[in-house]
Order: C-alpha cells, then structure tokens, then sequence
C-alpha cells in the first residue's frame, strides 16, 4: 500500500490537532503522496509549519471535483541552496507564499499542497 512520503508524515505532525484534521490524504484518491490543505487554511497551515521549523520549499494548487483532487497547475517554489542563510529562506519563501496566497486566496473549492524539505536523521 502506498502512504504519503516521509516528510509530509512529518510536516502533519507538527500541525495542531485542528489543521491536522483538514489535511486530505492524496495517495489513493489522487496518485499524489502528499496531504493537501483547504485553501483558506493554507496560510495558518504554513505559519504552524514554518514555527515547528519545518523547511517549505513550495506548493501546489489543486482543486476538488465530484470525481476527485486534481492539479491545477499553479506552483510556486524557492530554491534551498546550501550556504543560503535559513532566515533568508525563510523571507524568500514567506514572500512567494504570500504572493500565492493572495493570488487564489478567494477561490472556492481550491486546495494547496505543501513540498517541505525532508527532515535531516542526526548522525
């Protein structure tokens, strides 16, 4: 059986019990080993993500049809070069959130896709 990759198991955990019920598991219904997150949720989804310090690197829009979650084709992503600051990640990504956001945020039945950075096993 195929389950959500690593990382998004993790990036749920560190969610409250509250933004963790809205994420939609796309596995099985979509082909997409990803949890993705109503819309108008997103930006307090990101918010809890970014304080647990989790490493977001983009996301994707999708939308919910009768017959199942599709994407939309609507991305945006920052790169994580190594030697990059984390606070200037952190900027670049809260800009290109924002921007994304606030580009779709009044659109119904949309739904947003985190990709975050695998958390690090310490050695």
């Amino acid at each position: 059986m195929t389950m959500v990759s690593e990382a998004q198991s993790d990036m749920l955990r560190v969610l409250s019990p509250n933004l963790a019920a809205l994420a939609v598991d796309l596995t099985v219904i979509a082909g997409s080993r990803e949890y993705c997150f109503p819309l108008d949720a997103a930006p307090a989804v990101f918010e809890a993500l970014v304080k647990n310090g989790v490493v977001i690197l983009g996301g994707d829009l999708w939308e919910c049809e009768e017959d199942g979650y599709f994407p939309v084709g609507e991305t945006w992503y920052v790169d994580s070069s190594e030697g990059k600051s984390s606070s200037g990640h952190e900027a670049r990504v809260r800009a290109a959130a924002g921007e994304f956001f606030a580009r779709y945020g009044s659109m119904d039945d949309k739904w947003v896709t985190f990709v975050v950075k695998p958390v690090q096993a310490a050695s």
